[in-house]
């Protein structure tokens, strides 16, 4: 091999492994790409994750004073600069469902990898003394059966950016339909990666539409079984061809959320 030709093998090497892992984290929100407005309680386990009174990821209520989100919304997080909000549509304006609540402890999986964001779960202890108060605007989701397979369609909803790499923000909360991808042909659209079987892909081949940027650590619901198949994690880009999102699949975790959720 000569000189010139091992460089540039260094040089393709170098850009393949360096390629951005996307996280789908942002201050100040947006919309999910592709997607469409929703209407006051269609998704009523849906929470707005606030820094400093800023939204930044998306997250759902599993229980009164327990809500799950995806590790790197909250990873090196104070509980004390965060709070949540339940039964919100207008990002910018407060509606007469809305339940805002303070978080007083963050659990995070005791195996997440901040890089390659495998097992990335987090829940999020909400204030026991005021717990969510139920009803048709503000509800629980359910959680899959441990190790439960998601095959089906699933609809995705938060309030992340527009565009690919643009910064437009919707005010009403959006929402998306998404086929699931089979591992096999998910870890061939991501050959950079080692993708773990903990992870959901879900997008459409062509691209289009897809969770971006401020909707991490939303939900993932499978349309047949009304259950919490996913949370919103990572992809390279957003809504790209041949680039679905991977996300945490939530199936693989139930056992540890019912065992962290007891704890006091």
């Amino acid at each position: 091999m000569t000189k010139s030709i091992f460089v540039f093998v260094l040089l393709l090497i170098t850009w393949v492994t360096c390629l951005p892992r996307t996280s789908r984290r942002v201050p100040g929100g947006g919309r999910i790409i592709g997607g469409e407005d929703a209407v006051e309680g269609q998704f009523p386990y849906q929470l707005t994750l606030m820094r400093y009174g800023s939204h930044v990821c998306g997250a759902s209520i599993i229980d009164q004073s327990i809500a799950v989100t995806a590790a790197h919304c909250v990873y090196g997080e104070s509980p004390s600069n965060l709070s949540v909000i339940a039964g919100k549509l207008h990002r910018l304006t407060t509606g007469s469902h809305e339940q805002t609540r303070n978080i007083e402890r963050i659990t995070i999986h005791e195996s997440f990898d901040d890089y390659t964001f495998a097992n990335g779960i987090a829940l999020l202890h909400l204030e026991v003394a005021r717990p969510f108060i139920f009803d048709d605007f503000v509800s629980p989701i359910p959680l899959p059966i441990q190790g439960q397979e998601t095959t089906g369609p699933i609809t995705a909803s938060g309030w992340g950016v527009t565009v690919q790499g643009g910064s437009q923000f919707a005010n009403i909360l959006q929402f998306v339909q998404l086929p699931v991808i089979n591992d096999t042909t998910c870890q061939a659209m991501y050959p950079e990666e080692i993708l773990e079987e903990s992870m959901l892909c879900a997008g459409f081949p062509e691209g289009g539409r897809d969770a971006c940027l401020g909707d991490s650590g939303g939900p993932l619901v499978y349309l047949q079984g009304g259950y919490l198949a996913g949370l919103v994690s990572w992809g390279y880009g957003c809504a790209l061809p041949g680039r679905p999102g991977v996300n945490t699949e939530v199936a693989y975790f139930v056992d540890w959320i019912l065992s962290n959720s007891r704890q006091t």
